[in-house]
C-alpha cells in the first residue's frame, strides 16, 4: 500500500498522518506542489506504446514515482512559484506552464487507474464554490441562511435593511493584507450602515451577504466516508470574536466536545457528502438560540486535528489514519482504543529527531491572495 499526499513541508496535518501510516508499514510520498519547479525536477512519461504513465519526483527528500500510489490525498495543492532569478517577463509564462504541468500530472492521476482519493479530483473543483454548496445543501433538506452574492451596491443595501441591519459580509475566496508589523484577514464581518456607504467598496468585488444569526454555539462536523464527527464549539463566550470562531486561532479556551448530532441532520450532511461526491469534508454549522441547525459550508479540505489538540477524546487523527488505509468510501470507524494520538505524534518528534523543515530547502508558502499594506 502506498499512499501520496499532496500538501506542504509545514503541514501538521500531512506530517503526522504520514508519521502513523508509515508506522503501520505503508509507503508514503508527500509531494510539495508549490517547490515545484525550483526545488524538484518532475518528468512525465506517457505514450510510445508505454503500458502507464509515470510521474516521476526528484528532489531533496526522497525520489519516488507514481506506478504504485493506490491513494491520494490532496490535502494542500498549491500553485508553483516561479524563480525570482528570471527576467519579469518570464515569471509569468514560467508559472503557468509549471502550474498546469502540476494541474495535468494530477488529473491523469485520476484518469489512469483506478485509486483512492480524498478528495476525487472533479468532486474537489465543484465543492470549492460556496455557492455550489449552498445550493446543494438545500437540496437535501439542510436549513441554510437566505444569500446574496452580488457587487450591486443597491440590492446589498437592499438586503441589509431586509434583514433589519442585522447582516453579516463574508469573502468568496480567503485574503491577507499584511504590513511590516502584522496580518489582517478577510473574516465574517457584521455589517452596519457605515461600511456600506461607499459605491466603489462594494461594486469592485462580489461578496457573499448573509442575515447574523443568533448563535447558541456552533459546530464542526468531520466527515470520514460513513464516519461523523460532530464537535460544539463554544464560539460565543464572553473575550472571544463572535462572529466567527476562526478569528480566535483555535485558542483551546473555546473548548469543544464530542456532541450529539440529531439523525435528521447527519443524514442530510451525508446526503449533501454524496451529491458533492465527496469522501472527506469538515462541514460548520449554526445552531440558533431557537434550535435551528443552520448550514455554513463544507470545507472539502479543511483542519481538523487542531479539534483533537483541545479534545483528545475526539479521537480524529486515529480515526483519518484508518480510513485512509482502509481505501474505503463507505468508512465507518469502530471507536477502538486509538493507536495514534495527536499528542504522541508530538511527543514523538524529540524521539526520532524530527525538526522543524528548512526553509532554505523550500520555497516560502504562497500567499496568492496577499495584498501589501
Amino acid at each position: 500500500m502506498t499512499t501520496l499526499i499532496v500538501s506542504d513541508p509545514w503541514d501538521v496535518h500531512a506530517r503526522s498522518v504520514a508519521w502513523a501510516l508509515e508506522n503501520e508499514g505503508e509507503r508514503v510520498h508527500i509531494w510539495y506542489t508549490h517547490d515545484y519547479p525550483q526545488k524538484h525536477h518532475v518528468s512525465l512519461r506517457t505514450g510510445g506504446g508505454a503500458a502507464a504513465t509515470v510521474l516521476h519526483c526528484l528532489r531533496h527528500e526522497r525520489d519516488f514515482d507514481t506506478a504504485d500510489i493506490d491513494a491520494v490525498w490532496l490535502r494542500r495543492w498549491y500553485q508553483p512559484e516561479s524563480s525570482s532569478q528570471l527576467h519579469p517577463a518570464d515569471t509569468r509564462f514560467a508559472q503557468i506552464e509549471s502550474t498546469e504541468f502540476v494541474r495535468a500530472t494530477i488529473n491523469l492521476l485520476d484518469e489512469q487507474r483506478e485509486r483512492f482519493w480524498i478528495n476525487p479530483v472533479r468532486a474537489k473543483s465543484r465543492a470549492d464554490r460556496k455557492a455550489v454548496q449552498l445550493h446543494h445543501a438545500a437540496a437535501v433538506g439542510l436549513d441554510t441562511p437566505p444569500t446574496l452574492i452580488s457587487n450591486d451596491p443597491a440590492a446589498i443595501r437592499a438586503f441589509f435593511h431586509e434583514h433589519g441591519g442585522q447582516a453579516i459580509y463574508k469573502p468568496i475566496t480567503a485574503a491577507s493584507w499584511v504590513s511590516e508589523e502584522k496580518a489582517w484577514a478577510t473574516y465574517t464581518t457584521a455589517l452596519s450602515e457605515d461600511l456600506l456607504r461607499e459605491d466603489a467598496s462594494l461594486s469592485n468585488a462580489p461578496g457573499i451577504y448573509q442575515p447574523l444569526l443568533d448563535k447558541a454555539y456552533e459546530l464542526r462536523v468531520t466527515i470520514m466516508g460513513r464516519t461523523v464527527i460532530p464537535a460544539r464549539l463554544h464560539s460565543q463566550r464572553e473575550g472571544h470574536y463572535l462572529t466567527d470562531w476562526r478569528a480566535n486561532d483555535f485558542d483551546e479556551a473555546m473548548g469543544c466536545e464530542r456532541y450529539p448530532l440529531p439523525e435528521a441532520v447527519e443524514a442530510r450532511c451525508l446526503q449533501l457528502m454524496a451529491r458533492l461526491g465527496l469522501v472527506f469534508g469538515c462541514i460548520d454549522i449554526v445552531v440558533t438560540r431557537d434550535g435551528r441547525y443552520v448550514f455554513l459550508e463544507v470545507n472539502e479540505m479543511g483542519q481538523f486535528l487542531w479539534l483533537e489538540a483541545i479534545n483528545p477524546g475526539l479521537q480524529l487523527l486515529d480515526g483519518f489514519v484508518h480510513f485512509i488505509r482502509s481505501r474505503d468510501p463507505a468508512f465507518v470507524y469502530d471507536w477502538r482504543e486509538p493507536a495514534y494520538r495527536y499528542r504522541d505524534y508530538w511527543e514523538s518528534r524529540g524521539e526520532r529527531g524530527e525538526a522543524e523543515p528548512d526553509e532554505q530547502r523550500h520555497v516560502p508558502l504562497p500567499r496568492v491572495y496577499q495584498m501589501r499594506e
